[in-house]
């Protein structure tokens, strides 16, 4: 038997042999396991509600931010729906049960996974549920802000995982004391990380780590507003891709609109969507047009900032356009890239704003929502259980996969017989 190494690259090592054998369990001791953790999780709700309104207590005097604060909050509702998404892991397919293609590729798991997040302790529920479906091992480490919470979560899980058929390591909370720097790099029995927290806490995650690292994105999705769209319309899909649980992943925060616009009842637009309580920011062009009509509109300078960062608020900001080609390169260069959406009538446009944008997922005429945390059905009515959208960092090479979902968790190999 291979001896383990010592200390956090011991702990590594457990996981990563008990992805090794994970690899080999039956879907149904997975799907088993699964129903267990969810029942386990609802019948310790009391405990998992307190131990979160003590990290809310302590997080409001080491004034952590309001953004972090709603992020951390774990309602009654919030739980359930994470206990919901176990449950509907235990029901869906195996990732790994099409075993074989033409050409003898077998899908497999990734192997162990750690998953490094800010607030959202709920978060850790769906992370080792869909770990343990694919296949893989999983580590949790969750920030400070919920230590309470994370633990609690964390043990009620492992200790499920202690009384079933499952290896003890499949799931396991980071070790007290480790650094984050220290867990990005243990790429010898490490295969991925999956960061989840504000774009500045993801970003350092992808820089630090030397393990192939799954970005998530949110915010600062972009909405093209063309000549032949309908300014209604417009308002019900901005209002609907902030109306995420517990975040809306792909809130519209930014919308190019076509210049036609100017004299089509813009600020009347405008004005109602500062009665649906956003703040709207406007390019140069779109503040002096309604100063010039006496409109009152928050304007900020025309900064590349504006444009390229995620707000994560309800602020929104309009940018002027006079073609479908510059609203096309002027999102390529400032969107997020996970999430766009285009108004239009125009079967061209439409047809070349999804050909020429450069984004995970893009939305015509329809709405952005996307549940992060939960359960979202695709065009032929299969249920899909997601953590987010991403796009995956390699060392030196990058690149979008959209939602991260069981199918994101495994790999093939490839088979060759003589």
């Amino acid at each position: 038997m291979i001896s383990a190494p010592q200390d956090l690259t011991d702990f590594v090592f457990r996981s990563h042999n008990a992805a090794l054998q994970l690899a080999q369990v039956p879907a149904q001791q997975k799907n088993k396991a699964l129903l267990e953790i969810a029942e386990a999780l609802k019948q310790e709700r009391d405990r998992i509600l307190e131990a979160n309104t003590l990290d809310l207590e302590a997080s409001r005097e080491m004034s952590v931010p309001e953004l972090v604060l709603e992020w951390l909050k774990l309602t009654p509702e919030r739980l359930q729906n994470a206990i919901d998404c176990l449950k509907q892991l235990a029901v869906m397919p195996d990732p790994l049960s099409d075993r074989y293609d033409r050409e003898r590729h077998r899908r497999v798991p990734l192997g162990s996974i750690a998953f490094v997040y800010e607030a959202f302790p709920q978060l850790s529920i769906i992370a080792a549920g869909m770990c343990l479906k694919a296949g893989n091992s999983s580590i949790l480490k969750g920030g400070s802000e919920g230590s309470n919470s994370n633990a609690t979560i964390a043990s009620i899980i492992t200790d499920v995982i202690k009384h079933s058929s499952l290896p003890d390591a499949s799931v396991m909370a980071a070790p007290l004391g480790s650094t984050m720097k220290d867990l990005l790099t243990q790429e010898k029995y490490l295969r991925l990380v999956i960061p989840y927290g504000r774009p500045s806490f993801v970003s350092q995650i992808a820089k630090q780590g030397t393990v192939s690292v799954l970005p998530t994105a949110m915010g600062n999705c972009y909405l093209y507003l063309s000549p032949t769209a309908n300014l209604e319309q417009a308002s019900k899909i901005i209002k609907a891709s902030r109306s995420g649980d517990p975040d809306p992943v792909n809130a519209i925060e930014k919308v190019v609109v076509h210049h036609v616009w100017l004299e089509r009842g813009l600020i009347d637009w405008i004005n109602g969507l500062q009665q649906q309580g956003l703040k709207v920011r406007g390019c140069e062009s779109i503040s002096a047009y309604c100063r010039n009509r006496h409109d009152s509109l928050h304007r900020d300078v025309d900064e590349e900032t504006v444009w390229g960062q995620a707000y994560l608020d309800q602020t929104i900001a309009i940018k002027l356009s006079h073609t479908i080609n510059d609203s096309i390169d002027w999102i390529n260069q400032y969107s997020s890239g996970h999430a766009d959406v285009i108004l239009t009538d125009s079967l061209a446009e439409s047809q070349k704003f999804a050909a020429e944008v450069n984004s995970s997922i893009v939305f015509i005429n329809s709405p952005s929502r996307f549940t992060h945390i939960g359960m979202t059905s695709d065009k032929i009515g299969i249920t899909q259980v997601v953590l987010g959208m991403s796009s995956i960092k390699t060392r030196g090479a990058s690149r979008r996969t959209g939602a991260i979902n069981l199918t994101t968790l495994t790999t093939t190999k490839q088979i060759i017989v003589s």
